[in-house]
């Protein structure tokens, strides 16, 4: 069974701790557990109930209603229509929700509700980035273990690749071949698949390697294709180099190729050079396929 302090489920729920304990004293709910100790905790049950709860609270229940109702009334209504929401957090609770319970059908229909009602591109970078935020939480706390988020990751990435197959099979810019990878070490895989989703949207052509791409790679594919840029994407450096003498290698051995980086540590870069792009916001990566790949729109 798993612990939770009253500050872990402020922070993986967003709900105020002083809150959560007026609603405990004043309606009854979520009536936390006493160690032997006398300290406060809650266990993996009580933060599916705080989850639910704060789903019903986002989509116009008041507390007061949501006393009321049973436990068992409580999931039902939270699994009624998820598309009534207007609210992205919401949908972030619904899938920590099943998440939790390694409900695929669950994680997928709130998934896909999610891209009806706000459109792939926002979904992902509001919601299925927000849910893993979340789950970072969770892996900080000690809550999750690594089934669960290979679970939930394995969802989204099959939830994209269906969207790049299903992306309007219209004339690619052949003069411009992007390749997408992310450098040894790293397996973060999402982030890449949305990249590539925004440019077959935009009728960008790519040549897709994917993650854990050694330089030895890279070369082989830059020979047999027409490479006109190079793009990855980093979260975590486990490459035994830093952010700066990564690019410089990367720059060093294809000088005639731009090389683009976003990602959390693109914010770390230092090196100027008119062959390198930073995107520093998750802004700057949903522009970059539309205005810097079509240089009519750079003016």
């Amino acid at each position: 069974m798993d612990y939770f302090r009253i500050k872990d489920i402020e922070n993986l729920t967003g709900i105020k701790a002083h809150t959560l304990r007026i609603w405990e004293k004043r309606y009854k709910l979520i009536v936390s557990k006493r160690k032997d100790s006398n300290h406060r905790y809650f266990d993996n049950e009580d933060l599916k109930t705080i989850l639910q709860i704060r789903y019903l609270y986002e989509t116009d229940f008041k507390i007061s209603q949501i006393a009321k109702l049973s436990p068992e009334a409580i999931a039902t209504f939270t699994h009624i229509d998820h598309s009534n929401s207007k609210s992205t957090d919401a949908f972030i609770l619904q899938l920590i929700n099943a998440m939790i319970d390694f409900n695929g059908n669950d994680f997928n229909s709130i998934l896909n509700a999610a891209i009806d009602q706000f459109g792939m591109q926002k979904a992902i970078t509001e919601i299925a980035y927000g849910f893993m935020r979340r789950i970072g939480l969770l892996w900080l706390t000690n809550h999750m273990i690594p089934a669960q988020e290979h679970f939930a990751t394995n969802l989204i990435k099959s939830r994209l690749i269906k969207a790049i197959e299903e992306s309007p099979k219209k004339q690619e810019n052949k003069d411009q071949i992007t390749l997408l990878f992310t450098p040894p070490g790293e397996f973060h895989e999402i982030p890449l698949l949305f990249i590539h989703f925004l440019f077959k949207q935009n009728n960008r052509g790519v040549c897709y390697l994917g993650t854990n791409t050694t330089m030895e790679d890279l070369s082989y594919c830059i020979e047999k294709r027409q490479i006109t840029h190079l793009y990855f994407h980093l979260i975590t450096n486990l490459t035994g180099k830093t952010i700066n003498e990564l690019v410089e290698e990367l720059l060093t051995q294809f000088p005639t190729i731009p090389l683009i980086v976003s990602g959390p540590l693109a914010n770390q870069i230092s090196i100027s050079s008119p062959n390198l792009v930073c995107l520093q916001s998750i802004e700057e990566m949903l522009q970059f396929p539309i205005h810097f790949m079509n240089p009519e729109l750079q003016n």
